[in-house]
């Protein structure tokens, strides 16, 4: 019996469900001017509400999102961690630079409704827009009156044009920032987020500072401060910007630009940071952080830079020389300078792995197997106890040049005046060094009883001859630095050949 074939059916015909492509919920778009006509546009993505108010009037009213204004304040509210972004768009006119400035950005803190954790945000991608001050009249008091951004419950990611504390908008030029009087400190703090931590991306960083006058009676510093809450993940800049001749000092609590994490007491999330860098000059720069510090890179000159990490720093690299630097830490895997050092210094409690320099160390000073109570450190930078040798210090070092009235130790008790090279020194056990120089030593100043020695430690072994000096990559680069991924961020401007 023959068998009936079955009629050819064909897939490709058959009904199916149209699968839909991925939606964001687009929970509000805000747009306006600013004072040079550019146009720009806020828009909160996922859910959310956003309000923005513009500068008030003189009569102290807001004036039209339309109006040719700064922005006051951004206002978000009813977020969610995982998927609200705030996205920023400028269209310059071309009457200025293309910056829209804005005095604060405020994330309204409110437990999520399953009681774990705030409602954050994703990401915030606002590269146009700048935090300054907008107000027609610089503040009389600090006490939380300055521009800032407040995220209580965190953002993964925050990358925005940066900020300028030299900015002003009003009409009168004796009511700025810089004619107040006072210190002003802006503060850009960011709780712990659901997610990987904390990112964030600003092209500059531009503080200020006034000399001292009869009404303040001492210099006046204007600065910014980013406080994170548990780990910062990133903190890059193209260039940190501030005053060379009227510097906050070492270590401030106040003036230039201040990067903390901080261990969260909620939590108990402990603040470290995983990567700072700098794609220029780094001026007036202080990092600091309870745990550990894995990479600096600062691909310009350095200009009164302070680090302090209790639980040690990996990799330091610095593009064009360590110069006027002072960094406390537990421990140092790698330290490389492209320029050598000019008038630094750095100290380690535990081994120094790796010196490299590629010019002359001069009036600089290296450490290492020193106790330098680094927590109380960082608690308060304004009082650094003087570190006290102990045993166990190392340091491997090759410098490219000659070395000036400067010191290698390794656990070295100097004299009583904090001396080295006198007679009543003495070298604590384990201490060991292993240098290359490749240029003359003369310490004729530091080390006036022995000017030809410029390494201490139980055990020096010095040699001389060529020394190959670091590759570390060096502005000027093309185009800003940029990370290959970003949290929130969808294909993040990335160009191979900036990549450090």
């Amino acid at each position: 019996m023959a068998m009936r074939n079955k009629p050819m059916r064909f897939r490709a015909i058959r009904p199916a469900t149209e699968s839909l492509e991925g939606r964001s919920l687009l929970s509000g778009v805000v747009s306006g001017i600013n004072t040079e006509g550019d146009a720009w546009t806020l828009k909160l993505i996922g859910p959310g509400s956003i309000h923005v108010s513009k500068q008030p009037d003189a009569n102290g009213n807001p004036t039209a999102l339309t109006s040719p204004t700064e922005i006051d304040t951004i206002t978000i509210a009813g977020t969610d961690p995982l998927t609200t972004r705030l996205v920023g768009s400028v269209t310059p006119s071309g009457k200025g630079d293309g910056r829209v400035f804005f005095q604060n950005l405020v994330e309204v803190a409110n437990a999520r409704e399953n009681g774990q954790g705030g409602n954050g945000l994703l990401s915030i991608d606002i590269p146009g827009f700048w935090l300054g001050l907008t107000a027609a009249t610089a503040p009389t008091t600090s006490s939380g009156t300055e521009p800032g951004i407040s995220i209580p419950d965190g953002t993964a990611t925050l990358r925005f044009g940066g900020v300028d504390t030299t900015a002003f908008f009003g009409t009168d030029p004796t009511k700025n920032l810089a004619s107040n009087g006072q210190s002003d400190q802006f503060q850009v703090d960011i709780g712990t987020p659901v997610y990987a931590g904390v990112r964030i991306i600003i092209d500059k960083s531009i503080t200020s500072a006034a000399a001292a006058t009869s009404s303040t009676g001492s210099t006046t510093q204007d600065g910014v401060t980013f406080s994170v809450v548990g780990r910062l993940g990133i903190f890059q800049a193209n260039e940190i910007d501030g005053n060379t001749t009227l510097s906050p000092g070492s270590f401030p609590t106040a003036g230039g630009t201040i990067v903390q994490s901080n261990t969260s007491a909620a939590s108990g999330v402990i603040g470290q940071i995983g990567t700072v860098r700098v794609g220029t000059n780094a001026t007036n720069l202080f990092v600091g952080t309870n745990g550990l510090i894995h990479e600096m890179f600062i691909g310009g000159e350095t200009n009164n830079l302070s680090v302090i990490a209790p639980a040690g720093t990996k990799n330091l690299y610095f593009g064009k020389g360590l110069d006027t630097s002072h960094i406390l830490t537990h421990t140092i895997s790698s330290l490389k300078a492209n320029r050598g050092a000019i008038g630094s210094e750095v100290i380690s409690e535990r081994q120094i792995g790796n010196i490299q320099l590629g010019g002359d160390a001069v009036d600089s000073t290296f450490q290492s197997g020193y106790n330098q109570q680094l927590s109380a450190a960082y608690s308060n930078p304004s009082s650094i106890p003087t570190p006290t040798p102990q045993a166990g210090g190392s340091i491997r070092a090759t410098v490219a040049g000659n070395v000036t009235n400067s010191v290698f130790a390794a656990s070295y008790a100097p004299d009583a005046t904090g001396t080295f090279g006198n007679s009543d020194g003495f070298a604590l056990p384990l201490g060991k060094i292993q240098a290359r120089v490749e240029g003359t030593i003369d310490n004729s100043t530091a080390t006036p009883a022995n000017p030809t020695v410029a390494f201490y430690a139980k055990q020096v072994h010095i040699t001389g001859g060529a020394v190959v000096p670091p590759n570390v990559p060096e502005a000027p680069f093309k185009g800003p630095l940029t990370p290959r991924k970003l949290p929130g961020i969808r294909h993040p401007y990335f160009n191979f050949k900036n990549r450090v």
